[in-house]
């Protein structure tokens, strides 16, 4: 699989401005970025003949939403042979580069773009973000039980099962801001940094989580260009590979599982490491979805950078902040980069730079292998990845 995966490569990154109102719609943002994508790839809309996303990238309503390669098309004036379409929550567009990889891998397209938006149109509402709510759950979905609710009780499970703190939970986001202050692109960027205290004296939204131990909700967009191993020698930048991946899907509804403090991770990370043939020693920088602060305990447990229950001393000890043996989140995170709904692009987009060496300020000094790890819906999906430069 490896081989099979090097046929193909990530030649191409963009992402938007990310802010709470940027009062643009998601047409003007896809615009945008597929054209930013297109450019830092050194190609252009002409080149692209393969598209995944998560149904339209536009969220058009209608027969349309299930074509994003027709929307493509039709924007830009051209014709496309393969499309595709990747759902797994958060992390879809993420889930679509990995399709476009083994698109392009089998010869089923030369060039695949996946391409996010999220503009004036994306808003949710009471009742609507429920865990429960993709399947109609007669006992959740009428009371709209909130997602941070969910989570808010794996935390507190966590606590009781290992002695995670508050405090620790509270680092998570510390570290996360700390690294959106060297991101211009962050939507936090020029907020300032928190402390430990100011996480434990925001607001309470669902105990134990408190306000700055959630992620934040702003608009965006982002794009990846996957094309040829062999065009890619002849574009703009080192190409960049993924050596492994592994998906991972238990159940729809997390209450019907046996532990709520341990999902998917471990399988989905145990089949990326082997096909990548390497081990979580030799990984270098790490993109970790965190939703809100207990998820990344949880994952770092689950990808075995730690054992469970060890999951709040290890951030602790500063080993995932930049200058720690692994960083994570190193643009910022969900928590203070961007949280746009599909997100998990962004991680991608983060490694990419990483591993090219464009990170500036954050940047990891000889960053040569990097892992992205996301979660879908509530825990309910886990996807990985292991990503290298050429």
């Amino acid at each position: 699989m490896v081989d099979t995966l090097k046929k193909a490569a990530i030649v191409g990154v963009c992402q938007t401005a990310q802010g709470r109102s940027l009062n643009r719609s998601r047409t003007d943002l896809y615009i945008e970025v597929v054209k930013g994508a297109l450019d830092d790839a050194g190609l252009n809309a002409k080149d692209v003949d393969g598209v995944v996303g998560a149904t339209n990238p536009l969220v058009t309503e209608g027969e349309g939403e299930h074509y994003p390669g027709s929307v493509f098309a039709e924007y830009f004036g051209t014709h496309i042979r393969y499309s595709a379409s990747a759902t797994s929550g958060t992390q879809s567009f993420t889930l679509g580069m990995l399709h476009a990889l083994e698109a392009v891998s089998l010869g089923r397209a030369n060039t695949v773009l996946v391409a996010m938006a999220s503009g004036r149109q994306f808003g949710g509402g009471v009742g609507r973000d429920s865990g429960q709510q993709v399947t109609k759950d007669e006992w959740f979905a009428p009371f709209g039980l909130a997602r941070v609710a969910t989570y808010g009780m794996m935390a507190r499970r966590h606590m009781h099962e290992y002695g995670t703190t508050s405090a620790q939970l509270a680092r998570v986001a510390v570290i996360a801001r700390k690294h959106a202050l060297l991101n211009p692109g962050a939507a936090m960027h020029s907020r300032g940094p928190i402390t430990v205290e100011d996480v434990l004296n925001s607001r309470m939204i669902y105990d134990p989580l408190h306000m700055l131990d959630c992620c934040i909700v702003n608009e965006g967009a982002a794009a990846v260009v996957v094309t040829t191993a062999e065009r890619a020698k002849n574009l703009k930048h080192k190409p960049i590979h993924v050596l492994g991946f592994g998906e991972a899907f238990s159940a729809i509804d997390l209450y019907h599982l046996p532990k709520i403090t341990a999902f998917d991770g471990a399988r989905s990370s145990k089949e990326a490491f082997a096909m990548a043939g390497v081990r979580q020693s030799d990984i270098d920088v790490a993109q970790i979805s965190d939703h809100f602060t207990i998820n990344v305990i949880m994952e770092l447990e689950e990808l075995g950078f730690c054992k469970t229950g060890e999951g709040g001393p290890f951030v602790e000890s500063g080993a995932v902040e930049l200058g720690g043996k692994m960083p994570i989140n190193t643009n910022g995170g969900y928590l203070s980069h961007s949280h746009t709904g599909d997100v998990g692009l962004f991680d991608t987009i983060e490694l990419v730079r990483q591993l090219r060496g464009e990170a500036g300020a954050r940047q990891v000094p000889n960053a040569r292998i990097g892992l992205y790890h996301g979660v879908g819906g509530t825990m309910i999906a886990a996807q990985t990845a292991i990503l290298a430069r050429d």
